[in-house]
């Protein structure tokens, strides 16, 4: 696998957070699409007050599976990182067999400065 995965235990919510900049939520209640960095450690964290459940993430369009949590329980939260450039999807249910809400990843290369 050519993408660069950590997964950490860390804090209490569901937000994606990218170095200095503060969290964005994955309820989409925000942007549905973010734009990150290439090899910029991402974290992600489950701060509903129940579990989520079949959480992915994917690179369309071929929906080729990153990373899979059957069940994200409440609390509990990971770091990933992505190596490659393109867009990348994170994807979860509140709720075994419902709808999934998807946020989107758009991984651009990193310039040197």
């Amino acid at each position: 696998m050519r993408t660069t995965i950590f997964c950490l235990l860390l804090s209490l919510c569901v937000f994606v957070g990218f170095g200095q900049a503060g969290p964005i939520s994955l309820d989409l209640s925000g942007p549905s699409s973010l734009k990150i960095y290439q090899n910029t450690n991402i974290r992600v964290s489950n701060t509903f007050e129940t579990n989520l459940y079949d959480l992915t993430v994917t690179k369309p369009p071929l929906s080729k599976e990153i990373l899979s949590v059957s069940e994200f329980i409440s609390g509990e939260s990971f770091e990933l990182a992505f190596s490659k450039v393109g867009a990348y999807e994170i994807c979860f249910s509140k709720q075994i067999n419902e709808t999934r809400t998807c946020l989107k990843l758009d991984v651009l290369k990193r310039i040197a400065a």
